[in-house]
């Protein structure tokens, strides 16, 4: 069968059905209600003068390690869509920004609108959309587990900590290539076992969230710095790992991740400061996203519209 002949059947299937739709708002809601506690928690018990009297270099890193990590992210999912579509990058970087900021919504409006796009857009199908969104959630999944492993494993960061981290990439890589190969999956794949295949994407992708991880990891440090609170390095990382494992929640961006920090903080250094203190780090560094994604995203709003509606309308079927 066609791709013209199923994929009509395929649009007219809700993105979201109104079950999902009321499990996303409860959960935005109970996020909204640990967010609460947070700031609660902070205001009580937080020492806001060290955010006051911050070196305005430490306020810079923070927003800039968030700026570095939206354009990895973006490059990521440039390089890898390219065996499918060619697309520019500055779209790419755009619509990126663009679904960051529609994830603080009650219903996490990122992925549909990223659907939407590919779908209306570059005309995609959404076998090929769900396989490299696939790809890319696996390869920030090895990354996520590669240097969760090699913390545990070695409790320092250096040569040898990243020589696991790397080794644990390369092989993850490789293996989840040498699947694709298999003729079950490439024979449904309308395409997307190509993403896997291809060199430049598939090892440009590893790179990228690599250095994505470490921006976050840059971020949860200046914020760290802002409130003179020591921790080992290593530490750092387990902090930006929970916050960045904590806001892919499919169920809310708000308050899940504030939360995750703040508990974890207080337990990896319970001497080092009050839970005030670790509720204060998770608003910081989390803020240090916020006030780029919102204001950038709900500007290039404008951009998002005018490209669907200069690209033609989705009845027509996509490309393979």
């Amino acid at each position: 069968m066609t791709d013209d002949e199923v994929e009509p059947d395929r649009r007219a299937r809700p993105l979201l059905t109104p079950r999902q739709i009321v499990v996303q708002v409860l959960g935005w809601l109970i996020g909204v209600s640990l967010l609460v506690l947070i700031i609660k928690g902070a205001i009580k018990q937080g020492d806001w003068q060290k955010l006051r009297d911050a070196d305005p270099r430490l306020i810079a890193a923070l927003l800039g390690c968030t700026i570095v990590s939206t354009l990895l992210n973006g490059s990521t999912f440039w390089i890898t869509i390219q065996p499918l579509r060619r697309v520019r990058w500055r779209d790419m970087q755009c619509l990126n920004v663009v679904a960051n900021m529609l994830n603080y919504a009650p219903v996490r409006l990122g992925a549909i609108a990223r659907v939407i796009y590919h779908m209306r857009v570059d005309r995609l199908t959404l076998v090929q959309i769900g396989g490299w969104f696939g790809m890319i959630g696996l390869i920030l999944g090895l990354g996520m587990g590669a240097c969760l492993l090699a913390t545990l494993v070695h409790n320092q960061l250096d040569w040898l900590w990243l020589a696991i981290v790397l080794a644990q990439m390369i092989v993850g890589a490789v293996v989840a290539r040498s699947l694709v190969g298999i003729s079950l999956i490439s024979r449904h794949a309308q395409g997307v076992d190509k993403l896997l295949l291809n060199p430049p994407g598939l090892w440009g992708a590893v790179t990228f969230r690599l250095l994505d991880l470490a921006a976050y990891a840059g971020r949860m440090a200046a914020a760290l710095a802002i409130l003179e609170i020591s921790l080992p390095l290593s530490q750092a990382v387990l902090l930006a790992l929970v916050a960045l494992a904590a806001s892919l929640m499919p169920i809310g961006k708000v308050g899940f991740r504030e939360y995750c920090v703040a508990a974890l903080g207080a337990r990896l250094n319970v001497d080092a400061a009050n839970q005030g203190t670790w509720d204060q780090l998770a608003l910081i560094e989390s803020a240090g996203e916020a006030l780029v994604f919102i204001p950038a995203g709900a500007v290039l709003l404008v951009w998002l519209r005018r490209r669907l509606l200069q690209s033609p309308r989705a009845d027509s079927s996509p490309q393979s």
